[in-house]
């Protein structure tokens, strides 16, 4: 949707739509507002219903996760070892 938008505007509508993620992340306190910006251009929204898998065990990682609301199961050998939330 926002492509046809200049960049520069699509980098500010990113950050308008990511930043209560960014700001309630420790990481991510201190950073220039230029810096947030880079970043939330670059994060893409996905959902995961219930039930979904969203990395294996072994798997080469190519992105962060953050979890915007619910909850996700680590699991080890099929047992649940933690349950992070937003705020983990």
């Amino acid at each position: 949707v926002l492509k046809g938008f200049p960049e520069c505007l699509q980098a500010d509508i990113c950050l308008h739509l990511n930043s209560s993620l960014l700001e309630g992340c420790k990481a991510f306190r201190g950073a220039t507002q230029g810096c947030l910006r880079a970043l939330a251009i670059r994060f893409k929204t996905t959902h995961a219903p219930p039930g979904d898998t969203l990395v294996h065990c072994g798997d080469v990682l190519t992105a962060l996760y953050f979890l915007s609301r619910g909850s996700i199961e680590i699991l080890k050998d099929d047992i649940v070892v933690a349950i992070l939330g937003k705020r983990a």
